[in-house]
C-alpha cells in the first residue's frame, strides 16, 4: 500500500543504521551492539518505543519498577484507579490506560488515543528504562519496589559489582529525571496495611505490594474505602502465585515469573506454614529455566 516502505528481514546491516531519521531499539539489545554503536556514531536518535510514547505524549505517566513485584503493583494500580471520577473532578473524566512491559499491549499504539488529560500506568523493565534515561525522562508518579540481583547475564561484566552498577543504573531513571511537584514511591518506606484488611494474593511481600500501590492511590486522592476494597478484591496476575485448580486434596499454583532464588524464597514461604503450629505442607516444587549468572544461596535451599 506504502510505495516508500521496504523491509529487511533475518539480518542487521551496518548500512541499515546509517543515514535514518529515527532508529527504535527493542528491549534486550546488546549493551555492545555494534549496529547501535553505528548508529549513534552518526547521529541518529536511538530511542525505545515505551520512552518514544512518554515523551511524545502529553499524559500524566504513573511507573512501576523494581526486580520483584512491578506487574502486581503496576496491574494493582491500574484496578484501583478505574473508579469513576479519579483524580479528581474535570470537565471530561480522564481514562486510565495500561503499558509497559504488559503481555499483548503496544504501548506506543495507545498514542493516538490517549487524552491529554489521561493517566497511562506503565510497567517499566530496565530494558525500557534505558530508553527514559536516553531521553532524560522519569514519570510523574514512580514506584520503586526493590532491588536484587537479576538479569546480570545480560549486564555482563568482569564482576559482579559492576554488572549490579549497569542494572541498578538503568533502574534509577524511574526518578532520576522527576521534576518539582512529581512523587516517588519506594517498596522499603511503605507503610504495611492495617492488618484488617484481608487480601487474596498470598505472601507478606504482597502485602508490600499492595502498600506500593495504595500508597499511589493517596496521592492521586482516591477514596480511602474504595481504595480498600479494590485491595480486598484483586485475585493477582497470572504467573504470580496464580492458583490453577485443586484436584484429590492438592493445591497446585503456577509462578512460573518466579525467576529469580529470592522470588522463589518468597513463594515457598508463603505457600508454606512458616508461622503456623501445625504439621509442615508438604511441597512439590517443579521448576527449571535458562541461567542468569545469579548466585543460588544456602538459606534459599533450605527453604
Amino acid at each position: 500500500k506504502y510505495k516508500n516502505i521496504y523491509f529487511v528481514l533475518g539480518e542487521h546491516r551496518l548500512q541499515d543504521f546509517r543515514d535514518r531519521d529515527l532508529i527504535i531499539k527493542a528491549a534486550g539489545v546488546p549493551l555492545d551492539s555494534p549496529f547501535i554503536a553505528e548508529a549513534r556514531k552518526n547521529n541518529i536518535p536511538v530511542m525505545m518505543s515505551t520512552a518514544l510514547f512518554a515523551k511524545l505524549s502529553d499524559a500524566k505517566i504513573i511507573g512501576v519498577t523494581g526486580t520483584r513485584g512491578k506487574t502486581t503493583v503496576t496491574s494493582l494500580i491500574y484496578q484501583i484507579c478505574q473508579w469513576q471520577g479519579f483524580p479528581l473532578t474535570s470537565a471530561r473524566a480522564p481514562k486510565v490506560w495500561l503499558g509497559g512491559n504488559i503481555l499483548g499491549i503496544s504501548t506506543l499504539a495507545l498514542l493516538p488515543k490517549v487524552k491529554p488529560d489521561d493517566w497511562v500506568v506503565l510497567e517499566l523493565d530496565s530494558w525500557q528504562l534505558q530508553g527514559f534515561g536516553d531521553l532524560k525522562l522519569s514519570p510523574h508518579i514512580s514506584v520503586f519496589t526493590n532491588f536484587m540481583s537479576d538479569h546480570l547475564n545480560y549486564y555482563l561484566s568482569t564482576s559482579l559489582e559492576t554488572g549490579m552498577q549497569r542494572y541498578l543504573a538503568d533502574k534509577e531513571n524511574i526518578f532520576k529525571y522527576q521534576k518539582s511537584g512529581d512523587h516517588l514511591v519506594r517498596g522499603e518506606t511503605v507503610r504495611p496495611l492495617p492488618k484488617s484488611w484481608k487480601l487474596k494474593i498470598l505472601g507478606e511481600h504482597n502485602r508490600i505490594n499492595a502498600a506500593c500501590a495504595v500508597a499511589v492511590a493517596r496521592i492521586l486522592q482516591i477514596p480511602e474505602r474504595l481504595i480498600k476494597q479494590t485491595v480486598e478484591n484483586f485475585t493477582g496476575v497470572p504467573g504470580r502465585l496464580e492458583f490453577i485448580r485443586a484436584w484429590r486434596g492438592i493445591k497446585i499454583h503456577n509462578d512460573t515469573t518466579s525467576t529469580t532464588p529470592e522470588a522463589l524464597k518468597v513463594a515457598l514461604e508463603a505457600l508454606g506454614d512458616k508461622k503456623k503450629k501445625k504439621k509442615k505442607k508438604k511441597i512439590v516444587l517443579i521448576m527449571g529455566g535458562a541461567d542468569k549468572n545469579l548466585e543460588i544461596k544456602a538459606e534459599v535451599i533450605k527453604t
